[in-house]
């Protein structure tokens, strides 16, 4: 599926997708949202993507991803109330030993805490955050971050969502991306350099520019290994003419390039750079 068909395209579905392309997924993740059904979509599409043994991460195909989506998966455990009202520290032992048992039949185990946590149940799991067994994810979802322990939240990676918020691009953002991909196909520089010309003096836009291509590189990884109908050009000329590492070489491009930005990096270089980079990532 991908975390933009459910986050909405936009900075947070792009490092998820990212983080799970290049297999660093973090140990623990926070979904904050008002919209529990929308973070709890998130930590299925997060363990799918943990235990997929695809080539694109989360295929959506293997055997793997289709037992998270059908809450099959003997690997992946929800933590249970125990018939309170919030997980207590009982209930997060049990998680916690469960840890240690080697996985039925997946690369690791997935663990969701969907519901509030007693605050002896954030300490017991604090345990384990701090010292996690290889191959163990945890992926908590919550209204607000603000109720869990700050010692609990320091160890996880936190994503906020809103079940309102598509982070869609402006049209001249979208227009800009477009035209650097489609140069970045061609074996010539000077297309690339006049795709990138207009980011130098806009920093509003070349963020957006950077979030859509993320989307879109990660999306032409999928149609190369997945296959697709009715993708636009640009995107299949991606998958067709570019290698598996080329393609990855470019989401860690854009990933280093939102990175220098948000370091107020002069806009004049970084242009040149974004330009530079995508053209040596053919190669």
């Amino acid at each position: 599926m991908g975390f933009a068909q459910i986050i909405g395209n936009g900075e947070i579905s792009f490092q998820l997708d990212a983080l799970a392309m290049n297999g660093r997924l973090p140990h623990a993740v926070v979904f904050e949202s008002e919209d529990g059904r929308i973070a709890r979509a998130a930590a299925k599409e997060l363990a799918s993507a943990f235990l997929c043994t695809g080539d694109v991460k989360p295929c959506g195909v293997c055997k793997a991803c289709r037992k998270v989506k059908d809450d099959i998966h003997p690997d992946v455990y929800t933590a249970s109330t125990g018939g309170k009202q919030a997980v207590g520290i009982g209930e997060i032992r049990e998680v916690i030993s469960d840890c240690y048992i080697k996985p039925n039949e997946g690369r690791g185990k997935v663990y969701f805490i969907f519901d509030k946590m007693t605050p002896e149940a954030q300490n017991s799991l604090l345990k384990i955050l701090e010292e996690p067994p290889q191959n163990v994810q945890f992926v908590i979802v919550t209204e607000k971050s603000t109720l869990l322990l700050k010692t609990v939240l320091s160890r996880c990676a936190l994503f906020k969502l809103s079940s309102d918020e598509s982070d869609s691009v402006s049209d001249e953002a979208f227009s800009t991306a477009v035209d650097i991909v489609r140069a970045a196909v061609l074996n010539v520089e000077l297309p690339l350099i006049a795709a990138t010309s207009g980011l130098t003096k806009n920093r509003v836009l070349m963020k957006e520019v950077l979030d859509q291509l993320g989307v879109f590189f990660l999306q032409a990884l999928e149609v190369k290994y997945l296959g697709a109908e009715g993708c636009p050009d640009y995107i299949t000329d991606l998958s067709r003419m570019l290698t598996k590492v080329s393609l990855v070489k470019m989401t860690e491009v854009v990933s280093k390039g939102q990175e220098m930005l948000s370091h107020n990096c002069n806009m004049n270089v970084l242009s040149a750079w974004l330009c530079a980079n995508i053209r040596e990532s053919r190669h």
